[in-house]
């Protein structure tokens, strides 16, 4: 039976009233620098430059922020769960030390390969459908990737991405989807989706 991806959860009061919705935020080329392979260890992590200050608006435009990445290097044997936790702990930091309220409520990550059959590696929806049950502390019905774009759970739900797989993932649980470059991150959108501007235009088939 195929593992569950790895779920990092902290309480972090908002600063506001919740609003309901979560910000599912990809990892790398959102939140700090990609790196060709993989963020091997916590020393390679740089932070995309206003990130924190962009967690922390939508935390106080009353966010829940979930991050949600795919690491591969866990199902390769490259480094394990203890190696992912001092990454995370590191991420969680550094955003911290630049803002004190771009706190990160859960991070979950896919460990598998391409072509393990997952149901949560990015584009499909598993991790998303799991946070948002780990945060709402409800179940939801099964989603359908292919079928017509679900209604959101939310309907301020947001997935920002840098990648096609990102928006796939956010496509299948009826998100609002913002595509970013990786070089900008978070940042290129954050005025957009504080305003209440509508999400970009994905088609999961093409």
């Amino acid at each position: 039976m195929m593992d569950a991806p790895i779920s990092d959860q902290i309480a972090c009061p908002l600063p506001v009233e919740w609003n309901g919705a979560i910000a599912f935020l990809d990892r790398d080329g959102v939140i700090n620098i990609g790196k060709a392979g993989y963020i091997n260890k916590p020393e390679e992590l740089v932070l995309l430059k206003g990130s924190a200050e962009a967690i922390s608006s939508l935390r106080h435009a009353g966010y829940r922020i979930a991050v949600v990445t795919n690491q591969s290097a866990i199902s390769k044997g490259l480094w394990d769960e203890l190696r992912l936790k001092q990454i995370h702990s590191k991420l969680r930091l550094m955003l911290l030390e630049i803002d004190g309220d771009a706190h990160i409520d859960l991070i979950m990550t896919c460990p598998h390969s391409d072509g393990e059959g997952c149901n949560c590696r990015k584009p499909q929806p598993g991790m998303l459908f799991e946070a948002s049950q780990i945060i709402r502390d409800k179940s939801h019905s099964s989603l359908n990737w292919w079928g017509a774009k679900p209604k959101p759970i939310n309907e301020l739900d947001l997935m920002v991405g840098d990648r096609k797989s990102d928006m796939g993932a956010g496509w299948a649980i009826g998100a609002r989807l913002f595509r970013v470059n990786e070089h900008n991150g978070l940042s290129e959108v954050i005025d957009r989706i504080i305003d209440g501007e509508g999400g970009d235009n994905f088609n999961p088939v093409n």
